[in-house]
């Protein structure tokens, strides 16, 4: 999924053509005529130019950063949260200290905020120049229209997520849907960087679903579902992906992990499961058991491998794992009666 802390230096995003936020930047030096036009991202408590303009007085350039609380002028506007035009910092002992202009080269400086669609701060537009400078309201109207340019791209990026978000997340759990456990799993086997790295998978399915909607109501039945999503999350990391692909059937793909370590943390989460919902008030009168059954399998990666099939084969240990755990019920049952 997108990253928005992730530096938009490179054009990774098919939403985002940064070529025009170049020809943006060269057009407030030329219409400025300022040495700089910028377009600056914030991010991990660090500026970052996305773009600068190409012209040949420029000392502002692509990927130059430096840390926020450095007391620099885009720190100001982000905290100020809206324009700040200084025509004369050298002159101004509010602003001569700052090191851009006290040990560097700026004489002039106007910028605006740009923010996400959720008014989160993506960073800021600026006309920079090595000279004192006179911009008339004209010039201020300009420059937020060309804010309002970059925010666009910025709206566009962000309702291309939500439909994928939409498209490969189920709705219940947030977690990927089938769809999403698709494109994840094959973006998982395309990375190479690693041509020794094996992967696992888990296939989930909870023991009585059914006997919890019958006794309890759906809405339990929705809980259960939620619970067991959130007991899987706790003991996955952050590079796993989790499915949910059934009413209460979930399959996890990891790299790098073996069958062992991954049935240790499927008990685990039987366990955990187990006591989250039993600690609820909702369940209190539910008479049947909080099981959990799983299938697991560990592979080495390679060109031939078939998700599909592994779903399948990760599928059918679950259920013969269910059958098991059915049988020593129903044996215990004899015996308690004296059968």
């Amino acid at each position: 999924m997108f990253d928005r802390t992730k530096c938009l230096a490179s054009n990774e995003h098919p939403e985002l053509n940064l070529e025009k936020w170049q020809k943006t930047v060269d057009l407030i030096s030329q219409l400025f005529n300022c040495a700089c036009g910028a377009i600056v991202q914030l991010r991990d408590d660090e500026f970052f130019t996305v773009r600068s303009s190409q012209n040949r007085d420029n000392f502002l350039k692509r990927s130059d950063a430096w840390p926020y609380e450095m007391n620099s002028f885009c720190r100001h506007v982000i905290e100020k949260g809206g324009a700040l035009y200084v025509a004369d910092p050298e002159s101004d002992p509010e602003w001569s200290q700052i090191p851009f202009v006290k040990e560097g080269p700026i004489r002039s400086y106007f910028g605006m905020p740009i923010y996400w669609p959720d008014n989160t701060v993506f960073g800021t537009i600026c006309a920079i120049d090595t000279n004192p400078t006179e911009y008339n309201d004209t010039l201020y109207q300009l420059l937020d229209q060309l804010r309002e340019l970059i925010s666009a791209d910025l709206k566009l990026i962000d309702a291309y997520e939500n439909v994928k978000n939409l498209a490969l997340t189920d709705e219940l759990t947030g977690l990927y849907n089938r769809r999403g456990l698709s494109f994840m799993a094959q973006k998982t086997l395309q990375n190479k960087t690693d041509l020794n790295r094996s992967i696992a998978i888990a296939y989930f399915d909870s023991d009585n679903l059914k006997q919890i909607n019958n006794q309890l109501g759906h809405d339990c039945g929705d809980i259960a579902i939620q619970a067991l999503a959130s007991e899987i999350r706790k003991l996955t990391r952050s590079t796993d992906i989790i499915a949910r692909v059934g009413g209460d059937e979930f399959i996890l793909v990891l790299s790098n992990m073996s069958e062992t370590l991954l049935k240790q943390r499927c008990r685990q989460i039987e366990a955990n499961y187990q006591a989250n919902l039993a600690s609820r008030k909702e369940f209190e009168l539910f008479t049947e058991d909080y099981g959990v059954s799983y299938g697991c399998i560990c592979v080495e990666i390679n060109e031939k491998l078939d998700l599909a099939e592994l779903y399948i084969l990760a599928d059918k240990l679950m259920y013969t794992n269910k059958m098991k755990k059915k049988e020593l019920l129903s044996n215990d049952m004899a015996e308690g009666t004296g059968w």
